[in-house]
């Protein structure tokens, strides 16, 4: 069962997504018990169905194995209100928080068993956002871990707006000029040194966008004792394959159900 959701960010604006439930989760069966799920966060410049539908296709194996999701659109992206130009980093954290205190009150979600999964700056805001929420698991896809490494990514891809008086753009949005200042105040690799949960870090061998010694440092980071990186060959930053893809989600369907799902 998919179902559409609106919730409200601390700013009072609405962010829109979707909720999938398995078989017995869903209202109206006599018998309904509370399941596991999982907080699904975008990349910078995505939505919450992800390149090549990415993240549609995580939920729906999520929801097979008997663990619901959400997935939304941060504030200013895909279908939520708000303008991309007003977007932060902080401002997504929060978005974040609201989404999974959003989630643990749903019928039907066991508040003691929500998992956080993020993919690229999306895997910077589940990281720093871990020691706040206190997940029981935790995935990291193409994770960002040091915000400095944006403004290398900004000068390689930001570029003027013409006639936009000092404006910027990068991928036909405009970019708030207190983005960059504002995430350099972040210290994702400091907030999961303190998360005791499994992480598992998963990342392409070529990506193009954030060097794999961003996921060593999560790795070396992590605070728990249960931790697993993991490489995809040949992989670029969102793992535009059938068979890259296909690892990658069962790899993480795998370790929630390993860890959300109470024996």
């Amino acid at each position: 069962m998919e179902t559409f959701v609106q919730f409200q960010n601390p700013r009072r604006k609405w962010l829109r997504g979707m909720i999938h439930l398995p078989e017995e989760a869903r209202p109206g069966r006599k018998a309904l018990r509370r399941v596991p799920g999982v907080v699904l966060f975008h990349g910078f410049t995505g939505d919450r169905m992800e390149s090549h539908w990415m993240f549609v296709k995580c939920s729906r194996a999520l929801a097979e194995a008997g663990i619901a999701s959400l997935r939304f659109d941060f504030y200013g992206s895909g279908e939520s209100e708000g303008d991309f130009r007003e977007v932060t980093l902080n401002g997504e954290i929060a978005d974040a928080r609201a989404a999974v205190d959003f989630f643990r009150g749903q019928k039907g979600i066991d508040p003691r068993c929500v998992g956080l999964l993020g993919l690229s700056l999306g895997g910077l805001i589940a990281a720093t956002l871990a020691p706040r929420v206190r997940p029981r698991a935790l995935v990291l896809w193409s994770a960002l871990a040091h915000t400095d490494h944006l403004l290398t990514l900004a000068e390689a891809s930001v570029k003027p707006i013409p006639g936009g008086n000092g404006r910027f753009e990068y991928d036909a949005r405009e970019i708030s000029p207190h983005f960059l200042e504002d995430a350099l105040a972040v210290e994702p690799l400091l907030s999961v040194a303190s998360f005791k949960g499994p992480i598992l870090i998963i990342h392409p061998e070529r990506d193009a966008h954030v060097p794999y010694s961003h996921a060593e440092d999560y790795y070396r980071a992590a605070g728990g004792a249960t931790k697993e990186l993991v490489v995809i060959p040949g992989a670029d930053h969102v793992f535009t394959s059938v068979a890259w893809e296909g690892e990658v989600i069962t790899r993480s369907v795998e370790w929630f159900r390993t860890y959300l799902i109470e024996r």
